[in-house]
């Protein structure tokens, strides 16, 4: 085998064999010629809003590395974020967010979606960051100020606030549209395919300021609660990725509460495979998370006031006592600085809870720590309980070609035992203590088996612009129509009152409406100084089925105005 020399040397010569202005200006021009090809390769596009934040991250890598390097890292910089997006689209139907980047702690629960790809844009990062500083040539005073200028805007890439840099992103955004780079916020499928990733992070970066209240109509119509204030202790399982269809299309382990005397029924989900933290916010606060992006992931944890409205906090004011439990992490999406602010006097997590395993835990410690809760209030008091569990998290582990349907439904096994148990023990308590009880249990969002569902028939192939052998090869069209939406939406949910007949009843107004539309309706088993908010949402809820499916966000804005959120939370 010849020595690497030998192969290098000769074109070595032929570098040096041409002229020394034409070398000078290869140099010069080289790493921008290796940014196109480099564009080119990573998604074969050349928009303008793509060339533009390529060439100014490439200048701000420029600043500390040598210039073939900074070319070299924000190739990998941009094919790392792609492939993350990717796998996100994939799993959850939306693509990568501003605010995800600030949300780097959360990726202890994404950790088994990781693709051996991002292995290697990870160590082409590092070997450019590497060899740019070793090799980086001396810099003069005017090419720093140059730099500095150009990359002024890019910090906001990754939500970092300067005052320096409000003026240059201001002029970048205002020459965005000047350019006819539309910003497509109702859609962000479709705004990443215009104007390509680094555009879209750099345009979902943006700060958004606490909403105020103010002036706004969401009162005008009301519709009076059909549930008696009958002051049941009330228990409210939001059950991660559980899911069932009532039919022979996907049957699951979910329908064992149907002979407990559970009734069953379909909410419409804000997300799909993941982003339990929209779900949760709809079901605690009545609001729909689709109208101001970054509250349902917690991103304005410490604007939201003490004394939050919600659903928690008119249970609280009734006399009860509110419980929040969750069998993961505390500050996972902030759970221990929102849900104080929302009212809840007693929380536990999974810190205080005898995991042991290596899995995700098992939802018996959730509920044993229920249980607990339930033994250790008084028991003249009444108890409201929100528990979250997370047995039946994604990503699941295909097996032949099920789509990782065998794992799911292994876990989803357990999960309800786990919960099926947890409710007999928990009638018992309520028995002795001869409390009414009421429960609901609903899926935060069909889990991520989406080639087991279009096999089944559960989400329809006219929903997918693209499919293949895995879950990952699915992604969704960059419209829906509102029946895709719809059937995307679309979780499994059970409910049972004391009264059968009620309870009946309640499922059918249920049946097809957004989350938003459970607590609105759980509301009335308590009195409280806010009803005007909660008829006002059950005027909504009881509109027909077809003005509730909205596929955009624009669209949610229409029936929940902004200062309706500032009054209630901020």
């Amino acid at each position: 085998m010849l020595p690497p020399i030998s192969l290098i040397a000769p074109l070595l010569q032929r570098w040096q064999a041409l002229p020394a202005s034409l070398r000078l200006w290869l140099v010069r021009l080289g790493p921008y010629l290796l940014l196109l090809a480099g564009r080119l390769l990573l998604d074969g596009q050349l928009s303008p809003g793509r060339l533009l934040f390529g060439l100014l991250l490439f200048w701000l890598l420029a600043l500390p590395l040598a210039r073939w390097a900074a070319a070299s890292a924000s190739l990998a910089i941009e094919f790392l974020l792609i492939l993350a997006s990717s796998i996100k689209e994939a799993q959850t139907g939306e693509p990568l967010l501003a605010r995800d980047l600030l949300e780097v702690s959360q990726g202890v629960a994404l950790s088994s979606y990781i693709a051996p790809s991002m292995y290697v844009a990870a160590f082409l990062l590092l070997a450019a960051l590497c060899f740019g500083l070793a090799y980086r040539p001396p810099r003069s005073r005017r090419h720093w100020l140059r730099a500095l200028l150009l990359a002024a805007p890019l910090p906001l890439l990754l939500g970092i606030q300067v005052a320096w840099n409000d003026a240059a992103a201001k002029i970048l955004r205002s020459s965005l549209q000047t350019g006819g780079i539309r910003y497509h916020d109702y859609n962000y499928l479709l705004n990443v395919r215009e104007n390509g990733l680094l555009t879209h992070l750099f345009q979902t970066a943006e700060v958004i300021s606490a909403p105020r209240a103010g002036p706004h109509d969401f009162y005008v119509r009301q519709a009076e609660p059909l549930l008696d204030p009958t002051l049941p202790d009330v228990v409210m399982i939001l059950c991660e990725g559980c899911f069932t269809t009532f039919d022979a299309r996907f049957p699951t382990a979910m329908r064992q509460l149907e002979p407990l005397g559970f009734q069953p029924f379909y909410l419409l989900s804000p997300v799909y495979g993941g982003g339990t933290a929209e779900a949760e916010f709809e079901a605690l606060t009545g609001l729909s998370s689709a109208v101001l992006p970054g509250i349902d992931y917690q991103g304005h944890a410490a604007d939201f006031r003490p004394d939050a409205r919600t659903l928690v906090r008119r249970f609280r004011e009734a006399g009860y006592r509110t419980s929040g439990l969750h069998n993961f992490y505390a500050n996972f999406w902030k759970r221990n600085q929102i849900y104080p602010r929302f009212g809840f006097d007693y929380t536990r997590f999974v810190e205080e809870m005898p995991w042991r395993t290596r899995s995700w835990p098992q939802d018996a410690l959730l509920y044993d720590s229920a249980l607990d809760a339930y033994r250790q209030s008084p028991k003249a008091t009444r108890n409201f309980m929100f528990l979250i569990t997370v047995r039946t998290h994604g990503a699941f582990t295909r097996s032949g070609g099920d789509y990782g349907r065998a794992d799911y439904d292994f876990r989803l096994g357990e999960a309800m035992r786990d919960m099926t148990a947890f409710i007999g023990q928990l009638e018992k308590e309520a028995k002795q203590r001869q409390r009414p009880l009421a429960i609901a249990v609903f899926g935060d969002h069909k889990p991520s088996l989406t080639g087991a569902f279009e096999r089944a028939g559960v989400l329809p192939s006219s929903l997918f612009r693209s499919r293949g052998p895995h879950n990952d090869d699915f992604h969704f069209v960059h419209r829906m129509t509102a029946e895709q939406w719809r059937a995307r939406a679309e979780t499994a949910a059970y409910v049972r009152l004391p009264d059968s007949t009620v309870t009946q009843e309640l499922a059918q107004r249920l049946d097809g409406r957004p989350i938003f539309c459970l607590p609105a309706e759980l509301s009335g088993l308590a009195p409280g100084s806010d009803d005007a908010f909660w008829h006002a949402v059950l005027a909504r809820c009881r509109q027909p089925a077809a003005s509730l499916t909205i596929p955009e966000p624009a669209g949610w804005r229409k029936v929940f105005p902004l200062p309706l959120y500032g009054e209630r939370l901020y």
